[in-house]
């Protein structure tokens, strides 16, 4: 090979050479934030990043703004390096200030939802079946098992890893956005979507994922009208189809896209219907996968989107709880799991023959919440703890999203502004059918969060036109290779979603169960005791900064507060220091529970430990079983 063909070739690969040097320069202060625990500036900065919003993020927008303002390599690196790090700090400010929310304790022990999925990723690494609610979306469980399994199952480690790809998708969307439209709309996507993120970074929560995929699917569509490539746009359908699969949700931005591009795609006619036939392909082959997925990680007898039944009985109901089918009908109980979901959807037909004036009764109601004064409505996500900033920042979404629809009403053809608008017509028509009163801040609407920004987005750069005053944008970003490195990173996730679960459990086997009995009066509870998975409570004459994962146990008390169950808070106040705590797997009995043991009994990270006391558990008080531990036992067998 000449010099002369070297320097070509070198040129030709030169922009994704620089690529994956900033990423791994941007990853490195990533994981530098994470390990910071000085008492210094880092901290602070990050426990505001975590719950702020007054002053601290639009300090932070400032930052952003500015880094993205670079021009050439040099702004490159300084705007993924300002993203990753971004995100990283809201993450580290959850485990600096060790906050509760409904699915985590303590900044760090997975409850409810999270707690299902953490443990059947646990399954999945020793070869066993999942649950049925993770069947339920099963991509999420699947990559957490491979993350775990990667990191020696340090759960700190995992969530970081899911904080950090959400972080360089929402880099890679930004980008896009930032090319066609300015820096101005494109910092405003970003800070929205870190606004949306951060309450669900460093939880075991399928949204960590959702986002982080359906981010690249608004990346791929926008690089697809960009370079007017139809399978650029099919890829991000394709994507965001995933990502509905991942976390489900508002499921008619599907026909919405698949309209918008058969329009946008028509060529010299009216209408690609070839574009909508492929589309429709792209959409179903994505359901078979995950279908496939199911039943290789929790056999035939999983249940895609079995939940959904529940929440239309609600809906059929007049607009009720996704619970009031079991309130309503307590028999349902005592039914097999595949038996549940069709006696369900037979109740609720039945309910709107009878009377389907409720129907239409819960629609609005649900539609009225999606708009509401409350943490339900659509941009609860842009909000803090001062009431008259989030009620502007709540006004302000909406009058920037009515400005983005009259943006459309002036230019219909423009594909971009059309994409917004129609994916915004997605979501609300499937409001009464993903009820915003069934979880705080449209949690169940992560996987189209991107289309509840983008049309707002829309409204900003119609007040630019009125103004007349356009920011220049940023000409000297790098021309890449088509849909790179967008395309490349999509397609990893996509292989590494698929391929590892399947390769984690074939691999995975249950160790040896002890042989030692535990003393008379006493149970046992025979599972791993790993690194990163476990808080320490201590006393409060212990010097120390409370940091993940130490704190004083009057920092670890005032946290327990936070959680919806009281007497789960009561339970908590009754721990005495010095204790660990950890969620954890008996893999002799496949029952889970929160394990409470003294911190001087545990051995190091990585053993195989049988646990020796009292299972504290009444699920008509609370639903979390809690096993106190008074004996450890070091089984020597290798993992």
């Amino acid at each position: 090979m000449s010099a002369k063909q070297t320097k070509a070739i070198l040129k030709k690969f030169s922009p994704i050479l620089w690529q994956i040097i900033f990423l791994g320069i941007s990853l490195f202060v990533y994981y530098l934030i994470l390990v910071n625990r000085s008492p210094g500036l880092i901290r602070s900065i990050s426990m505001s990043l975590r719950t702020g919003f007054g002053i601290v993020i639009p300090l932070a927008t400032l930052v952003i703004y500015a880094a993205y303002r670079i021009p050439g390599r040099i702004g490159e690196l300084f705007a993924i390096t300002a993203t990753m790090s971004l995100f990283a700090l809201a993450l580290a400010g959850l485990w600096a200030a060790g906050s509760t929310q409904s699915v985590v304790l303590n900044g760090l022990i997975p409850l409810t939802d999270a707690s299902a999925y953490y443990v059947d990723a646990t399954r999945i690494q020793y070869g066993m079946d999942i649950s049925n609610f993770s069947a339920m979306r099963p991509f999420f469980a699947g990559l957490l098992s491979f993350f775990l399994w990667l990191s020696e199952r340090n759960l700190m480690t995992a969530v970081a890893i899911f904080t950090a790809t959400a972080g360089f998708s929402c880099f890679l969307a930004t980008r896009e956005i930032q090319r066609t439209h300015g820096t101005e709309i494109a910092v405003f996507f970003l800070i929205l979507m870190f606004l949306y993120y951060r309450h669900h970074s460093g939880t075991t929560m399928s949204e960590t994922l959702g986002v982080a995929v359906s981010l690249l699917g608004v990346a791929l569509l926008w690089r697809g009208i960009t370079l007017h490539k139809e399978w650029l746009a099919l890829f991000g359908i394709g994507m965001i189809t995933l990502a509905l699969n991942i976390r489900p949700g508002a499921m008619f931005v599907l026909p919405a896209l698949l309209l918008w591009g058969g329009w946008i795609f028509r060529g010299q006619g009216k209408f690609s219907f070839k574009f909508f036939g492929l589309g429709a392909v792209v959409i179903l082959l994505a359901f078979y996968a995950n279908k496939q997925m199911i039943n290789i990680l929790a056999g035939p007898g999983g249940i895609p989107f079995e939940n959904f039944a529940w929440a239309f009985y609600g809906l059929a109901s007049g607009g009720k709880s996704w619970t009031y089918i079991f309130q309503a009908h307590p028999e349902l109980r005592l039914l097999s799991d595949a038996e549940v979901t069709p006696a369900i959807y037979k109740l609720a037909f039945e309910q709107i023959r009878s009377n389907p004036l409720l129907l239409i009764q819960g629609s609005f109601f649900y539609w009225r919440m999606f708009f509401s004064n409350t943490w339900y409505n659509a941009y609860a996500f842009a909000a803090g703890d001062n009431y008259w900033v989030n009620l502007a920042a709540r006004w302000g979404m909406y009058l920037l999203g009515g400005l983005g629809i009259f943006k459309w009403i002036r230019d219909p053809k423009n594909p971009y502004t059309s994409l917004a608008f129609v994916t915004a017509l997605g979501v609300l028509a499937s409001v009464p059918f993903v009820p915003p009163t069934d979880a705080y801040r449209v949690r169940l609407y992560a996987a189209t969060i991107p289309f509840f920004v983008l049309l707002p987005a829309m409204g900003i750069l119609l007040i630019q036109e009125w103004v007349g005053k356009r920011f220049p944008k940023i000409q000297s970003i790098p021309a890449l290779p088509e849909g790179y490195p967008v395309t490349a990173f999509s397609v990893i996730v996509i292989a590494v979603m698929i391929v590892s679960p399947i390769w984690v459990k074939t691999n995975g086997k249950l160790p040896t169960f002890p042989t030692t009995a535990c003393p008379a009066g006493t149970e046992s509870f025979y599972t791993s005791f790993d690194k990163g998975t476990s808080v320490n409570i201590y006393r409060e004459n212990k010097v120390f900064l409370d940091w993940m994962p130490d704190f004083h146990v009057s920092g670890f008390r005032n946290n327990a507060h936070d959680l919806p169950d009281a007497n789960l808070i009561t339970a908590m106040n009754g721990i005495t220091p010095p204790s660990t705590l950890f969620y954890a797997l008996d893999l002799q009995t496949n029952q889970e529970a929160i394990l409470v043991v003294e911190t001087d009994l545990l051995p190091q990270p990585g053993t195989l430990v049988q646990f020796c006391g009292r299972l504290d558990y009444n699920p008509d008080v609370t639903p979390y079983p809690i096993f106190h531990a008074e004996q450890v036992n070091v089984v020597q067998h290798g993992q």
